[in-house]
């Protein structure tokens, strides 16, 4: 059986049992939601057929989608935000694979090894500006699309990740709940969100669908970065580094 179902029956064997209760980002009490995994749909993941499939893939690489969030809001943030992003890079193995997608400014960085994006990311994220919205859903479309088009090429082996920053709620928070509903519950990507002085609750605070830490500024975004990327699928970095940012 492929290492990414493995690994998926063990972290929904703990997740898809529980029964969330949470705040909406109103402060207002959400319904209690059984999350149960659909085990189909991980199976058949991913659902697409690649032109160039990797002969050998690499069961043990880590494949990271990183959601940067460029909305307006993050203004003065926005260079050590993509600071933080570039110094992660270093916290990988030069082999893994990772791409980059802003919220407003679309992908970044398609697909690449870590080593190659050492080098080209820094140019690649100079033009990106603080501007617009929080698109949430489209950006984290948009990653889950390039995620699935990876795995297409290597057959489905290695680890699939997708770490998203945001400093507020998202434009349309009832169709990013459904979106991450079907992801976690229909893939095998693990999703981690990193909340950059959000308080009050968030629609990706769900604990039954991925993981998610606070961390008080952007100051502090680049070791929750450094700690979601580590050599762990345990999520047990990113865990311990909450107690700090909160």
């Amino acid at each position: 059986m492929k290492k990414n179902v493995l690994m998926t029956i063990l972290f929904f064997g703990v997740l898809g049992a529980l029964v969330w209760n949470g705040t909406s980002e109103n402060g207002t009490l959400r319904k209690s939601t059984s999350i149960e995994p659909n085990w189909a749909a991980i199976a058949a993941w991913p659902n697409l057929n690649s032109s160039s499939v990797e002969a050998q893939p690499d069961p043990n690489r880590r494949v990271t989608a990183i959601v940067l969030d460029d909305s307006g809001s993050m203004s003065k943030d926005m260079h050590d935000a993509k600071q933080a992003v570039i110094g992660a890079l270093d916290a990988m193995k030069d082999d893994d694979r990772v791409a980059v997608v802003a919220l407003n400014s679309g992908t970044v960085l398609p697909f690449a090894s870590v080593a190659e994006a050492k080098s080209d990311l820094p140019a690649l994220l100079s033009p990106i500006v603080s501007d617009g919205g929080t698109p949430l859903t489209r950006a984290i479309r948009s990653a889950q699309d390039l995620l699935e088009a990876e795995a297409a090429a290597v057959r489905g082996f290695g680890t699939f990740r997708l770490i998203v920053t945001t400093d507020g709620v998202a434009d349309d928070s009832e169709a990013l709940d459904a979106e991450i509903e079907t992801l976690a519950t229909s893939t095998p990507i693990q999703v981690t969100t990193i909340g950059i002085g959000i308080e009050g609750g968030h629609v990706l605070r769900r604990a039954d669908l991925g993981s998610f830490v606070d961390v008080s500024n952007v100051a502090a975004l680049q070791s929750a970065l450094e700690a979601a990327v580590a050599e762990n699928t345990d999520f047990s970095a990113i865990t311990e580094f909450g107690g700090q940012g909160e």
